[in-house]
């Protein structure tokens, strides 16, 4: 009790008259606190509500897990396990159609970089020989490097784009460049 007097300086009649009035309030809130929520059961019951979801979680990724395995108890081609009991299936490729100006502008940039060869070209430079925006030039190069045509390297320059064996093999077959 020390470091209180220390700390504040309040009488020891004011701490014991702070107490005494407050106690009739928190006996009333006990009250209603014990009558509402620990007779009636609502507390109880959103505590089990808490448990039980997560015990029907855990019971449903069981489910799913169990769901997936053959009858011999072997793990089906899901979960990687006996590839020989179902046939794999296939995904569908969905190919996306490129509007006629992105093809140009793609076009367009894969002769600058074929042109460029092995040396390599940055953004602002294909876009100012194409005359094609920045936007629309970035936009034709991350097109070009998700169909790994062309891939980008980092450089103390900024980043350099280089055509792929691939890349330098469909601007030959287009003739874009010729060998």
């Amino acid at each position: 009790m020390s470091f209180l007097f220390e700390t504040i300086a309040l009488p020891f009649w004011f701490i014991v008259f702070f107490i005494g009035s407050a106690m009739p309030l928190w006996i009333k809130w006990y009250k209603f606190f014990y009558k509402k929520y620990i007779v009636t059961g609502i507390l109880q019951k959103k505590f089990q509500s808490a448990t039980t979801s997560a015990e029907d979680m855990k019971k449903d990724v069981l489910k799913k897990a169990t769901e997936h395995w053959d009858e011999s108890g072997e793990a089906s081609d899901f979960l990687g396990g006996s590839f020989e009991s179902k046939p794999a299936k296939k995904r569908k490729v969905v190919k996306k159609s490129v509007d006629s100006s992105k093809k140009k502008n793609i076009r367009a940039v894969l002769t600058v970089l074929a042109e460029a060869g092995e040396t390599g070209i940055l953004p602002k430079s294909i876009s100012d020989k194409t005359d094609i925006n920045t936007l629309e030039t970035n936009s034709a190069l991350t097109y070009l490097t998700e169909k790994e045509y062309v891939e980008e390297i980092n450089s103390t320059n900024g980043t350099k784009y280089y055509l792929t064996k691939l890349g330098k093999q469909y601007c030959l077959n287009k003739k874009y460049i010729s060998e």
